[in-house]
């Protein structure tokens, strides 16, 4: 299952738990706006923390199949160290996708 199948999947999800949600709500609409905002906040920012910490990680990575790994020969260490910068580009691809949505 791709990435973006399962992230699709699991907004739709979201959505849907948020649209019942609000029609079963026992709270005004103020007090139900205000979790809503509430919630979506401390999504947004433990998502932030998640993707920042991806995008570290592939650099460490990085850096030790450079510096600190040996006995590899050249051409599968170019492999590996060609394979990590390609993750990054297509995480970073997803990452601002999703910052602009």
């Amino acid at each position: 299952m791709s990435t973006t199948k399962f992230l699709s999947g699991a907004l739709a999800g979201l959505a849907t738990g948020v649209l019942v949600g609000l029609l079963i709500a026992p709270d005004s609409g103020e007090e139900t706006r205000k979790k809503i905002r509430y919630k979506t906040s401390n999504l947004r920012n433990k998502f932030g923390r998640i993707v920042g910490k991806g995008s570290k990680d592939l650099a460490e990575l990085k850096k030790v199949f450079e510096h600190e790994v040996t006995g590899l020969k050249d051409d599968v260490r170019e492999r590996i160290l060609r394979l990590i910068d390609e993750s990054r580009t297509s995480y970073d691809d997803f990452k601002s996708e999703v910052e602009n949505s």
